[in-house]
């Protein structure tokens, strides 16, 4: 019996260890996935490329914006020439 316990006890033990090792593995996983380090990693480093890219991320959220205007609008230019003709 003593040695049953003691063959069961040392395989705790094991696993024990294998689980923190895992535990310890997946903490520095989680680290290196954060968002800092991302940005860190991806952001660029100079404040003129900075600037560029948000000057460029304006512009394309001004020219989305304009097209999505422009197409209700010319919806509603549709609407109107069709009404003035008679068949809306």
């Amino acid at each position: 019996m003593d040695r049953e316990a003691a063959v069961i006890r040392a395989e705790m033990i094991e696993t024990r260890a294998q689980l923190d090792q895992k535990l310890s593995r997946l903490e520095h996983q989680a680290r290196q996935f954060s968002a800092k380090r991302y940005v860190r990693d991806h952001m660029p480093e100079y404040l003129v490329d900075r600037v560029i890219g948000g000057l460029l991320t304006l512009i394309g959220v001004r020219m989305a914006v304009k097209r999505f205007k422009a197409r209700r609008n010319r919806r509603a230019e549709v609407r109107a020439a069709l009404a003035s003709y008679g068949r809306w």
